[in-house]
């Protein structure tokens, strides 16, 4: 199964680089990509094992959202964003990295054999889709330091420059997934594909952590919209999401003026967190170093020229 994921990932990889070459000029007048080349830090601040057990489950814990040892306090994980730009892309890159499970990719290549290949795919649907496409780095949570060759994860990602396109794709995919499971050999052979609602596309949006464009309220309001979600809500720049586990429970996604999320919170009805990660730039950190170093020399001089300066007051 991991192999077949390998495959299908570099195949993706080789014609998502193929089509990230052809450049597209048009801007979309309504929203920007907020996009700036450096790195981002997270760090697991709080997990309270046994609250998330009785609310979320005991079956699965952050691990199995972010994997890589989310689960413990302390463990940072690492973005660098390293390069972006505007593209088009086909259904099918859009169809695989943005809607397709692990578990939907593990089995594609046998979807293909029958007929459901990314050319099908392509020829069924056949939309470009503008976006802003971005290359990064991405480090697994970890307790220790972060490997000089990072664990690469969806290393090629990009922001739908329409939030109205989310319609379309999930209209589309759910079109696909319903060929898919109504074909009688794949049926034999206990093949399907999960037909999506809106939500369900919404809380993979949150899992990859996918970024948005600006304004940023207006481009998550207007996703949810088009998705006619029933549990996300939009306020400022936080998406509030409702999910059942053992009992309802709450995750607010807090998004910067990158559009990258920047905190993730997860609490029971009763707001109280048992789960949150929090993040910072380290390139902010230095500018705010360098300015707290610059501030002292300026104190300093001043300090130093008025008491060159009082001597010469009492002379006169």
């Amino acid at each position: 199964m991991k192999d077949t994921v390998q495959r299908i990932t570099l195949l993706l990889g080789f014609l998502f680089l193929a089509i990230y070459l052809i450049p597209f000029t048009k801007a979309n007048p309504n929203f920007t990509n907020g996009l700036e080349l450096g790195t981002q830090i997270y760090e697991v601040k709080l997990y309270e094992e046994v609250t998330w057990n009785n609310t979320v489950n005991s079956s699965i814990n952050p691990s199995y959202w972010f994997g890589g040892e989310a689960n413990i306090v302390g463990a940072e994980s690492k973005l660098t964003i390293e390069e972006f730009g505007r593209n088009e892309f086909i259904t099918s890159v859009i169809f695989i990295r943005l809607i397709f499970l692990n578990e939907t990719l593990s089995i594609f290549s046998n979807v293909s054999k029958h007929g459901y290949s990314i050319e099908y795919i392509n020829e069924q649907y056949p939309h470009l889709y503008k976006v802003w496409a971005y290359s990064y780095h991405y480090w697994s949570f970890t307790t220790i330091e972060f490997d000089v060759h990072p664990n690469f994860r969806y290393e090629h990602s990009f922001i739908l420059q329409y939030p109205l396109y989310f319609k379309q794709i999930l209209d589309n995919y759910n079109d696909y997934a319903g060929r898919i499971d109504n074909d009688p050999t794949l049926q034999s052979l206990n093949i399907s594909f999960p037909i999506l609602s809106g939500d369900d596309l919404v809380w993979q949006f949150i899992v990859r952590r996918f970024v948005v464009g600006r304004p940023i309220k207006d481009y998550l309001t207007e996703i949810t919209n088009f998705l006619e979600c029933k549990n996300a809500t939009i306020e400022d720049n936080t998406l509030i999401f409702q999910k059942y586990g053992v009992k309802p429970y709450i995750i607010e996604v807090s998004y910067n003026s990158h559009g990258i999320i920047d905190t993730f919170i997860v609490k029971n009805s009763e707001d109280y967190i048992f789960y949150k990660i929090t993040s910072f730039y380290p390139k902010t950190v230095v500018f705010i170093i360098l300015g707290i170093v610059g501030g002292c020399v300026l104190g300093i001089t001043i300090l130093y020229f008025f008491r060159k300066i009082k001597p010469q007051r009492r002379n006169d």
